[in-house]
């Protein structure tokens, strides 16, 4: 197998990845796409066809009249056989081009083929942003955090502006990137959403050119190697020069704080700025407490619509314990929890037998049921003085000064410790002038 490619120079079209099946040539088709500018792979067997399809999807597939005689009956893709036999293609699931069209044909097929991509992507990202919405995790709440981020999410829509959007891992930040691109302009084309740590600074290039005219999602951009930060950074200065419709909108998400990285060089400074250019945070779910209730119930019944079921509900013990426990992984844990819970429920009401099994979690350990919680704060009828009660403020403070001492100065960890988020501990540190060991 070769792949090869050329990119116009001032192109903007997006490129049709295309398979070749021949093993003495196709009438000069290869020569004629790669002049096109699209990328070419050629085969010699349908497996390797096959094989490359399921890891990265082709467009489009022509292949020759000895490759005919072996074509598999489950292709799954668009394919034309390139002959000069009149009889070709006689009650066949495929289409026939003859070799003297292909100079007239093949550009209308392979633009096709590039929409027939982008309509496919749409999709997909319709379905996943339904699933978001059925399950509990499309940004469900009416808190006021979740009120202002909706206004935010709606303003990023209406701008090309590059958006870095962090927050705890499990609250939701690649679902508000999905939201951002269904409701822009460029929704009518496919969403593409790479990992960062899986990306090179080739692969890099390769997605940015990918992604004309559309959104490209860099997930976990704090795991971007240097090489590809080198490659980003040059894209973000040209195309502050150029306003071009062709070129991509990007979205970052990460759950670290940048700023820590760039103070200790493992993130480039400039990349960080030009991609706070629309910045967007994410809350823990501690952070929006109100909303546990109605997440978890919208979890609840989209399970029970999977299995044709009417949702059960909760008791209130059980909307207590899940307002009180911690949250470290976010609307991710939850919806994690409500579904094992209503299996374990079996179709009653789920109570806090169903939830507590699964209070533990590798970041908080055990959650404080009622025996866990006597044993902290001593018996729950004992008499308590008036003298031993300070301001809260007081008490806050030294709870925030002994996390901040049991985790060394490790914001991050004290925040998961104290079932806040970072932002909120940040203000806290402000506010109290606590020092950072």
């Amino acid at each position: 197998m070769t792949t090869a490619q050329i990119v116009k120079e001032g192109a903007t079209a997006a490129k049709a990845r295309v398979a070749v099946v021949t093993k003495g040539g196709a009438h000069g088709l290869a020569a004629h796409i790669l002049r096109a500018g699209h990328e070419i792979r050629e085969f010699s067997d349908w497996g390797a066809v096959i094989a490359t399809n399921s890891e990265t999807p082709l467009d489009l597939v022509f292949f020759d009249d000895e490759m005919a005689q072996e074509m598999p009956l489950q292709l799954e893709l668009p394919a034309f056989h390139v002959t000069d036999r009149t009889d070709a293609g006689m009650n066949s699931g495929f289409g026939v081009l003859s070799s003297g069209a292909i100079e007239a044909a093949v550009d209308p097929l392979l633009a096709m083929a590039v929409e027939l991509r982008h309509a496919t992507g749409r999709c997909r990202d319709l379905e996943q942003l339904l699933d978001g919405v059925r399950s509990g995790s499309a940004l469900v709440g009416r808190s006021p955090v979740m009120r202002r981020l909706q206004a935010v999410l709606s303003r990023a829509a209406d701008c090309d502006a590059t958006m870095l959007i962090e927050g705890p891992t499990g609250s939701g930040k690649s679902l508000a990137a999905r939201v951002v691109h269904c409701k822009s302009r460029r929704a009518g084309k496919g969403l593409l959403v790479a990992d960062s740590a899986a990306l090179d600074a080739e692969s890099l290039s390769s997605s940015l050119d990918d992604a004309r005219g559309t959104t490209l999602v860099l997930e976990n951009i704090e795991r971007l190697p240097t090489a590809a930060q080198s490659v980003l950074v040059r894209h973000l200065k040209d195309r502050s020069s150029s306003r071009g419709d062709g070129l991509p909108r990007l979205i970052a998400t990460t759950s670290a704080h940048l700023p820590e990285l760039v103070a200790r060089g493992a993130f480039r400074e400039d990349l960080y700025y030009r991609l706070n250019a629309f910045p967007m945070v994410m809350p823990a779910l501690r952070e929006r407490t109100e909303d546990i209730a109605a997440i978890a119930e919208a979890v609840l019944s989209a399970g029970a619509a999977q299995n044709g079921r009417v949702p059960t509900g909760f008791t209130p013990a059980a909307l207590m314990l899940l307002e009180a426990m911690p949250w470290p992984g976010n609307v991710a844990q939850l919806e994690m929890v409500v579904r094992r819970a209503q299996a374990l429920a079996g179709g009653l009401a789920i109570d806090r037998d169903h939830l507590i099994t699964q209070t533990t979690t590798p970041a908080t350990g055990p959650v404080a049921t009622n025996s866990t919680a006597t044993a902290r704060h001593g018996e729950p009828d004992q008499e308590i003085p008036e003298a031993a009660i300070r301001p809260f403020e007081e008490e806050e403070q030294a709870l925030l000064t002994r996390a901040l001492r049991a985790t060394k100065g490790n914001v991050r960890r004290a925040a998961q410790l104290l079932g806040i988020g970072r932002a909120t501990l940040y203000r806290k540190i402000q506010q109290y002038k606590l020092r950072l060991q």
